[in-house]
């Protein structure tokens, strides 16, 4: 299929805010796709060159963009990068002058959207001496064969690809190919959306059910290497809230660690983050230590950064720094970690993860105790209100979150949230909340007074709903922002700026500018009340949101993506919980 067709689908879905038109042009676009291009072109679709565990960076910056693009339009590098800065946007920059750009002898002809996409993987894979001429030939080679349409999206593709729409479209668009009964799309929906969850990689799944039906898909099995969604967890309103759902429950500590999956099949190693991310070279000495279990498994664990002169746990905030791409060997020293593991979901070629807690928590005890750098977190079987505030009230003392209940009769639940694993991280006094939030940045507001020089003095935030697809608006923030922070998120948002707002943000706020959804942040509060602004839980009957009264950044989450977000369902729950 030519690129240039592709792209004639990507402006239909840029021109309509309807999730219901577009998962009409995405069906009709997956039905002409060929099969064997399908899985590259669901990749592209979502801004990557394959799944996220397996996906390289194209790595070419916004300087060497601005310079390609002066060359394919024959205007000055000065004008683009104004051009740039005043529409937010490399390709409605080419929009505005294609038609005044002259015609070059490079353009010979027009490309398949399969020679796009190896070229894009060519781009990624190159590196060495030379490397960043090498990738703007590349570059060249496919933005000088393309017309004005497929130059837009081809040149937003390094730095900002956005169309609007998030996985679960894909997904409702996959699930039209099989049927048009609305319910048995709901069951392909389910069965599309269980198997995600199990194999991060939407590219196989559209490859199985435009190639073979949906029956392949159900066959997709656990498979080391390959991440799971990670199982969350639901609030609860109490400690015997707690109890009279679970009954005799296991209850685990929560840690302020990071959350870790790790793979092990013979003498390889790989360990994911919760975005599925293969993080294994940030974590040498995580690597050498379950190097030394002799089996094959997948293991969901936290690790968490050891301070050896004080014989205590460090915070997240000191933890997270483990996380980086230079100087890891330095850093493994300076901030040894500790594995704790809680679950596992693979075991010597059997796939672990339907059976029981109780089981599961068996092969936990019984494989992984490998004091002290990899052990068992410490949990407690009981059905005692007594023993639970007991064992709640001690997790506190040691500086923990809190605590995580888990019934013992369930399966494991990749990417679902429910009542099978309930946390508890802190209780309600008064009006004060002592709990936070995580939200995704989507807006920002320019600075005032001293805040000039730092280019940003306040954020919109908001919340992902997974079942609409959207986000909705939750706060506007502009306390707990240290110098530093504001410099670091003044340059990350300056490359996400958007020029309008996100066709999937649902807000009654326009802020400076917009950025693409990526930014998640952790968010103290004073209070949750009712806002005739924001949309987060908006009611229609009262036509009021809920809003944070007073809320404070209290750190940013780089372990965690725009859909690990506090839910709405999340925030209600939390506002009934004040008693209003």
């Amino acid at each position: 299929m030519k690129f240039n067709k592709v792209s004639e689908y990507f402006e239909k879905l840029d021109k309509t805010s309807s999730r219901l038109e577009m998962t009409e042009i995405l069906k009709k676009l997956f039905l002409e796709i060929e099969t064997e291009d399908i899985s590259n072109l669901i990749y592209f679709c979502q801004g990557t060159l394959g799944p996220k565990h397996k996906t390289k960076e194209l790595n070419i910056g916004q300087s060497q963009l601005i310079s390609l693009v002066s060359e394919y339009l024959s205007i000055p590098e000065d004008e683009i990068k104004k051009e740039f800065f005043s529409l937010g946007d490399i390709g409605l920059v080419i929009e505005k002058h294609h038609s005044k750009r002259k015609q070059v002898t490079l353009f010979s002809k027009e490309l398949e959207f399969k020679e796009i996409f190896e070229t894009f993987q060519k781009i990624s894979e190159t590196s060495g001496t030379g490397s960043n001429e090498r990738k703007q030939q590349l570059f060249k080679y496919i933005l000088f064969n393309s017309n004005s349409v497929s130059a837009k999206y081809l040149s937003r593709f390094p730095i900002s690809f956005r169309l609007g729409f998030g996985d679960s479209t894909i997904i409702d668009a996959l699930a039209s190919l099989v049927t048009e009964t609305p319910e048995e799309q709901k069951k392909v929906k389910e069965i599309i959306t269980d198997r995600y969850q199990i194999i991060s990689d939407l590219g196989i799944i559209a490859k199985l059910i435009k190639g073979k039906g949906v029956e392949e898909v159900e066959k997709i099995k656990i498979t080391p290497f390959t991440p799971i969604k990670s199982q969350l967890c639901e609030r609860a309103e109490s400690l015997a809230d707690i109890k009279n759902r679970l009954g005799i429950m296991a209850v685990d500590t929560k840690i302020d660690g990071f959350r870790q999956q790790i793979h092990k099949l013979g003498e390889e190693v790989k360990i994911f983050s919760r975005q599925e991310e293969d993080i294994t070279k940030m974590f040498p000495d995580i690597v050498e230590a379950v190097k030394e279990i002799p089996h094959d498994f997948i293991i969901d664990c936290e690790s968490i950064a050891f301070d050896t002169e004080n014989n205590k746990y460090h915070t997240f905030q000191i933890t997270i720094t483990r996380k980086r791409k230079y100087n890891v060997s330095e850093k493994s020293k300076e901030l040894p970690l500790h594995l704790k593991v809680f679950d596992c979901l693979y075991l010597n070629g059997e796939d672990t993860s339907s059976l029981p807690f109780s089981e599961r928590r068996k092969l936990v005890e019984k494989y992984f105790s490998y004091s002290p750098l990899v052990t068992p977190t410490k949990i407690l079987i009981t059905e005692k209100l007594e023993e639970l505030e007991d064992f709640f009230n001690n997790a506190l003392s040691q500086g923990f979150e809190g605590i995580i209940a888990k019934s013992l009769d369930a399966p494991y639940k990749a990417g679902s949230r429910g009542y099978s694993w309930i946390k508890f991280k802190k209780s309600y006094k008064g009006n004060e909340t002592l709990d936070t939030i995580d939200a995704v940045i989507v807006g920002a507001f320019s600075g005032q007074g001293k805040r000039t020089e730092k280019g940003i003095g306040a954020l919109l935030v908001a919340l992902y709903d997974r079942e609409q697809d959207r986000y909705y608006t939750l706060a506007k923030i502009g306390t707990g922002l240290t110098d530093a922070t504001l410099m670091e998120l003044s340059e990350r948002l300056e490359i996400t700026k958007l020029d309008i707002k996100p066709k999937n943000l649902i807000s009654n706020i326009e802020p400076d500018f917009y950025v693409k959804p990526e930014i998640v942040i952790e968010i103290n509060y004073d209070d949750i009340t009712k806002s005739p602004i924001h949309t987060c839980c908006f009611d229609p009957d009262t036509y009021q949101g809920l809003a944070l009264r007073f809320p404070r950044l209290v750190t940013i989450r780089t372990d965690k993506s725009p859909e690990d977000t506090t839910s709405s369902q999340e925030l209600e729950k939390l506002f009934f919980m004040q008693g209003k």
